[in-house]
């Protein structure tokens, strides 16, 4: 069964899903990220016509991502792009909620069951442990998972 973790670094939502989907903690994650030299980077943001930096954050690719769950016994398929999750039929990691000022989303984990399936969000603001409400959610993309069994 996979356990919803919560990120404990702001922009940590992608570490975990791995944490979830490879059955680790969140500590355990972001040190096999680190070792995999998948570090914080600084991004920069326009601001009044003026670039300044913004803090480092863990602004994880698909690739990233699949590099981690491989290590953990995981088998990721390739990232396709997708615009509603209605579409999803296996379980795996999804990108919602595409920002267009600085080119970020949130990545979830989506469980495909019976019911259609939900989604378990790293979010520590988000109270519920599963989230049905895929319709609110803007998808971008979502990078299929088999993840072995425990």
């Amino acid at each position: 069964m996979i356990r919803r973790k919560t990120q404990l670094d702001s922009t940590g939502c992608g570490l975990a899903c791995v944490a979830m989907l490879g059955h680790i903690g969140y500590a355990q994650a972001r040190s096999l990220a680190r070792q995999l030299g998948i570090v914080p980077k600084t991004s920069d943001e326009l601001s009044g016509g003026a670039i300044r930096r913004r803090r480092k954050a863990y602004y994880t690719s698909a690739n990233e991502l699949a590099r981690m769950l491989r290590l953990l016994g995981a088998r990721p398929g390739r990232e396709r792009m997708l615009e509603r999750a209605d579409a999803l039929d296996s379980d795996g990691i999804l990108g919602i909620n595409p920002n267009p000022r600085d080119g970020s989303w949130h990545w979830v984990v989506y469980i495909h069951d019976a019911d259609g399936g939900y989604v378990l969000d790293p979010n520590p603001r988000v109270r519920s442990e599963r989230r049905t409400d895929l319709r609110r959610m803007r998808c971008r993309s979502f990078l299929p998972v088999a993840v072995r069994v425990e």
